[in-house]
This record gives structure tokens, sequence and C-alpha cells, in this order.
């Protein structure tokens, strides 16, 4: 069930209706019914995978909490001192530890059979073929469930955070399925917390029109990026890089750039639709999507691109392979060569590139993927290196740093080497992005960029006059948006200006929106992943 379907939009229509119908106590269960429907309505089989998932998240969690329940008695006996009280919680630790290792072990078995069996099984026998030429790929025939990488992590977090004592185990198996796949974030995040969405999944809120006012506003604004921009952007793309051996230069720099921002726009308006549902039930899901490409540095960019995915690395990757026996060895001994600076710099390196080549796995079973994520950790890296560097050399040359032009250079570089990752990210497999690049820097490619053969790829000249006031009006509402709450301004203008804006809005979705009967939408670019 697409986001942007008119089976979505009856969806929440109904589900809106009867929550706020329901008493406050039972409302998340009109939630709990939406999950199902939703779910359901994309394959029997997609659920069964996701109900497997739970059931092993969920009784790990409980067993975990159990032994809380055990240490606490335990403690609280007559005539304990404290040694025999430590003894206790680290045997006790020990204990939780093993049922997080297999709970752990379980849901990422599941997400590892269904996304990698084929990948793994391509590569073994692509090895096999070096010593017997005739050996075939074996491929399976799998699925890969709606949202598997979303609610894996999100049952991740969650064991994790359990295991930690910053959440206590919820108790009510459905409670717990509704928060494993509440329906707006299950398919391409955010990934939530427990401990940010469940208590706002649960406790029925009450109806504010704000919320209904600023939510339909929220979705109608993600719309306009999908359907408008990003819809209208794919098809140019997916002709040149469809045919890429057929160009040369330039015109792939541009697929390339227009790719950059049918990304931005696909993922931002999905970002906004779902976030808009959520508000329409008044529940606040994390900010996801922050304008990455106003960003200056590449730590930056994503750190606003994908924030909740970011955080969740940083949380249960970085942090605990940082502190790990091998990186504080390996710290020690970079000082001692490299010095204090440059040392710790080296050390930092390893986590860094571990979480960006498991970013990179984490959105396909294909080593394009792993090519994108190593190009930007190893950028990260040197950026670590480089940066007290480049600080020095522009004291010396006087380089006014806080200047709207220094900003304006920084922001385009990061956008120029987010265009350079993409190419990996978009073509079919490592060798197609090697060759792509070989063909962008083997001629010029001029002769594309005339008006009439840049019409030759799927838009006219409307379409192509659409897709500039659309980036227009996409890099206006975002400057805004840098500086202040849009949509608290735009309801406190005239009411005729105010209107005015949003009729156009629906208008300019309705008219100039790719959708409807004998248009294939390409869907959400996150999906598959």
């Amino acid at each position: 069930m697409s986001y942007t379907s008119f089976v979505y939009l009856v969806l929440i229509f109904f589900a809106v209706l009867f929550y706020y119908a329901f008493p406050k106590r039972t409302r998340w269960v009109v939630l709990m019914a939406a999950n199902m429907v939703f779910y359901i309505y994309s394959g029997w089989d997609n659920f069964l995978f996701l109900l497997l998932s739970v059931l092993i998240s969920y009784f790990t969690a409980r067993e975990m909490a159990k032994l809380f329940e055990k240490l606490e008695q335990d403690i609280n006996q007559e005539g304990l001192d404290k040694k025999q009280i430590k003894a206790l919680k680290e045997e006790n630790k020990i204990q939780r530890r093993r049922y997080l290792i297999a709970g752990l072990a379980g849901v990422l078995a599941i997400l590892f059979a269904v996304k990698y069996t084929n990948f793994v099984l391509k590569n073994i026998c692509g090895v096999i073929r070096i010593f017997n030429p005739s050996q075939e790929t074996l491929v399976l025939k799998l699925i890969v469930p709606v949202g598997v990488s979303f609610y894996t992590f999100q049952m991740v977090s969650y064991l994790v955070d359990v295991y930690k004592g910053k959440v206590k185990a919820q108790r009510n198996i459905c409670k717990y399925v509704l928060y494993a796949s509440f329906f707006p974030s299950v398919v391409q995040g955010p990934i939530p917390r427990y401990k940010d969405l469940g208590e706002q999944l649960y406790r029925g809120n009450a109806f504010e029109f704000e919320n209904i006012r600023n939510g339909a506003l929220l979705i109608l604004w993600g719309f306009f990026k999908k359907l408008v921009l990003a819809e209208r952007l794919s098809i140019f793309v997916n002709d040149i890089y469809g045919n890429y051996a057929a160009y040369e230069g330039v015109i792939l720099a541009l697929a390339t750039v227009a790719y950059s921002i049918q990304t931005y726009a696909d993922f931002a308006g999905c970002m906004d639709i779902v976030s808009g549902t959520a508000k329409l039930f008044g529940i606040k899901l994390a900010p996801n999507f922050l304008r990455p490409y106003f960003s200056k540095t590449l730590p930056e960019f994503w750190r606003r691109w994908h924030v909740t995915m970011g955080a969740w690395f940083k949380d249960y990757i970085f942090y605990p392979i940082s502190i790990s026996k091998f990186s504080l060895k390996l710290n020690k001994n970079a000082r001692k060569i490299f010095g204090n600076t440059m040392g710790r710099i080296i050390s930092s390196s390893f986590p860094i590139l571990v979480v960006w080549f498991l970013t990179g796995i984490w959105h396909g079973a294909s080593w394009n993927y792993v090519a994108w994520g190593m190009f930007h950790g190893v950028l990260i890296m040197l950026s670590q290196i480089f940066t007290p560097y480049n600080e020095k050399l522009s004291e010396k040359l006087h380089i006014r740093t806080e200047s709207f032009a220094f900003r304006l250079y920084q922001m385009s570089r990061t956008f120029l080497l987010c265009c350079v990752g993409r190419v990996f990210f978009r073509a079919n497999g490592l060798k197609e992005a090697l060759r792509i690049f070989i063909r962008m820097f083997s001629g010029v490619g001029m002769q594309y960029m005339g008006a009439g053969q840049l019409l030759d790829h799927g838009l006219n000249k409307a379409n192509m006059i659409v897709v500039l006031v659309a980036v227009f009006v996409l890099c206006t509402v975002s400057m805004m948006q840098e500086r202040m709450d849009v949509t608290e301004a735009l309801f406190k203008k005239n009411i005729v200006v105010r209107w005015a804006l949003i009729y156009l809005l629906i208008l300019a979705v309705f008219i100039l929106g790719k959708y409807g009967p004998g248009y294939n939408s390409a869907g959400f670019i996150y999906e598959k992943f």
C-alpha cells in the first residue's frame, strides 16, 4: 500500500474517524487495526515474517524483565553486604546478556536470511567460477518482507534498551506489535525508539484541530515533492541511466544531479507524508530529514539525512565499537606512534569505517551499496584528518569562513561529493557504476545538451518547466524552514493569502502530479531497503 495511493488515503481517513470516536483508553486498538490492514494488504507472507520477529523480540524482552524483577527481590533481602549485591547484579547481567544475544541473533537471522542469502550465494558461486567456469549462480526465490530492515532495527534497539534497563518490557503483546509495526513509519522510517513512541501510541491522544490541519498540510506538501517533482525527475533519470552506454560527459553528470534532487524530493516527501499521518493522531514522530543539502560538511549532511538511522548506528554500533577493548588498544598504540591528535583520529577511523560498511550493506545486498558506504566512510575519515589543517590554512589566507560566499562554496562542495556517491547508489551493481564513471569522464558530451536533445528523454518542454518551478518552490520553502516554522507562519497570514497558497498547492498536486490509471509509479526509493 503506497503512501501516495488512494487506498492509503481511505485508510487514514477511516482510521482517524474511528480513533477519535473511540474512548481514549481503547484508541490504541484502532491504530492496531489500521496497522494490520496496512501490513496484511501487502501480503500474508509479509505479515508472518513480521509476526515471527515480534514473537522472538517480545518473549526475549519479557524474560529479561523477569530477571530484573528477580534481581530486585534478591537485593532487597536482609543481611546482604555491598560485595554480595555487586555479585548478584553481575550474575543477573550475565543472564540478561545471554537472552539479549539469543534475541538479537533471532531477529537478525531473519533479516539476513531474506535479504542477504542470495548475495552470499552469488559471491560464493563467483569464487567457485574462478576454478570451475561452468558453475552456475544459485538464486533462491525469497521474498523481502515490507519494512524488514526498519522494524528489525526497531526491535534491536528495543531489546538493547530493555537489557540496559532504559525501558521496561511491554507486557501486552498487541501493544508491542503496534509499536513494532506502526504503519506510517514501518516501511521507510523514521526508526523510532520505544521510549519516544510507545507512550504516544498507547495513551489515546485528545482531538485537536491543529493536529488535523497541520498533519493534512504536511501530507499535501509531501505529495507535491513526490508526485510533482520526484516522479518527473525519475523519468529523465531512468532514461539516461537505463541507456548510459549511449551517453558520455555532461549529460550523465546532469542525470546524476537530477537523481540527487529526485532522491531528496522522494525521501523528504515520504517523511512529510508519514509525519503528517502520525500528527493526525496527535503522535509526533522523530525528525528524520532536516534539509541535508544545506549542509556544509559530509558529517553534517549525514546528521541531517535519515536522522534516526544515523542515530541508531551511532548508539548501537559506533559507540560500542569505540569503547571495545580492540578500539581502546588501537587508540593507545596509535597515540604512541603518531601522537595524541593524529592517534585519536586514526583510532576513531576504525569504528567509522565499520559503521559505513554496515550502512552500505543495510541499504542493499550488492557491492555497489558497499562501495557507496565506504566512499562516504573514507571521506568522513579524511575530513577528520584534514579539518585542523584546513582551519589553519584558512587563517593564514585570511578567508572569511563565516561569509555567505564561503558557506555557499561549502554547501556546493558537499552536494558535489554526494552526487559522486549517488552514482554507486543508482547503478545496478558495482561494475555498472564504474562504467558510468568512465563514460562520464570519457568526453564532454555537449552534443546531448541542446534544448531539443534534452527533450528526448521523456520530459517535454512543459514538464521541464514544471521541474524547474518545483525545484525553485522546494528550495524557497526549504530556506524558509531553516529560519522559521513555515506552517505556523502560513496560518498567521491573511486568510485570503493563506487559502490561496493552500489551494495552489492542492491544484499543483491534482493537475501536475504523476499518478492514476496508466501511470506506473516507481514507488518510494527507500521502500526497497
